[in-house]
């Protein structure tokens, strides 16, 4: 989730977070806070669920009827906080919950368990949003609310929208950009990590200079799969969401291939290949009907 802007993409904010550093976190009744944010959301009482989860205010940036985002801004002592709170309305939870009473740390709500997904996959040094705080609330036994409240991602941007904006910036610059992809996505998958929405929505990029290499992270992590017993299928589903996502005009057949060979590390394609690329394929176009249908 970040910020959006008309200003040219590398001259956007100078500070850059680090966004694989390991997060600590404190846990309250509801609530899971990093502790580098404790004091601003106390200072600015925004350090309990209903605080939170009941803000006025903020500009809105998506509303779906399971969740909304809003972003918003708190001055505080030494600068201007960037946040984005994604809420999570109201959901039946049902064996999930059951679940939880022998298994205490199994995160049961969406604000929960996005949050502990951003934890895990700094753990492993992979970028992906800060994580401020998230919280939960049970209405009764089996249905929960919950929020993941997020810092401002700047000056990474998405790539969908980089893209879009700036088509002729990665004239001569599409391999150096397709690598870091596939370099980023098969480490996550190394490290036991499905996102199931990798597209270009969700990969953020930053270029400090027009020549270098950019630096890439993911979010919107709340639909991980940990589930090794069909990773087999992490890569077809990941290729295939990147080359749906990327559009055809800027980005050829041959690109596409370079992004495969370079998620294989390979050189040369051999008979396997030549099947996972035909199914890349066959999903790339699942995937362009199913959105056409909606």
């Amino acid at each position: 989730m970040v910020s959006h802007g008309k200003d040219n993409f590398l001259s956007r904010q100078n500070i850059t977070q680090d966004l694989c550093l390991p997060v600590t976190y404190s846990k309250t009744k509801d609530c899971i806070i990093n502790k580098e944010y404790q004091a601003v959301l106390k200072r600015h009482q925004l350090d309990t669920f209903n605080s939170v989860f009941m803000f006025k205010g903020g500009e809105t940036a998506k509303t779906l009827k399971e969740r909304s985002v809003i972003r918003f801004e708190v001055e505080d002592i030494d600068a201007t906080k960037t946040f984005y709170l994604k809420r999570h309305n109201l959901s039946f939870i049902g064996p999930k919950r059951l679940v939880s009473l022998f298994f205490p740390n199994t995160a049961v709500s969406e604000g929960i368990k996005e949050f502990k997904n951003i934890c895990n996959f700094r753990k492993k040094n992979l970028a992906t949003v800060v994580p401020v705080a998230a919280g939960e609330k049970f209405v009764n036994f089996f249905w929960v609310e919950s929020f993941l409240l997020t810092e401002d991602f700047s000056p990474f941007i998405p790539l969908e929208d980089f893209v879009k904006e700036q088509p002729e910036f990665f004239k001569g610059r599409k391999q150096k950009l397709l690598k870091e992809i596939a370099v980023f996505a098969r480490r996550m998958h190394a490290q036991g990590f499905n996102h199931r929405d990798f597209n270009t929505t969700h990969i953020l990029v930053k270029y400090s200079s027009a020549d270098q290499s950019p630096e890439l992270a993911v979010f919107d992590l709340q639909r991980v799969n940990k589930n090794r017993l069909f990773k087999f299928r992490w890569m077809i589903k990941s290729l295939a969401r990147v080359n749906y996502s990327l559009p055809d005009h800027l980005f050829t057949v041959k690109d596409i291939i370079y992004l495969f060979m370079s998620y294989k590390g390979k050189k040369e394609i051999n008979f396997l290949d030549r099947c996972q690329w035909f199914w890349i394929n066959r999903k790339t176009e699942k995937i362009k009907k199913h959105t056409e249908k909606k």
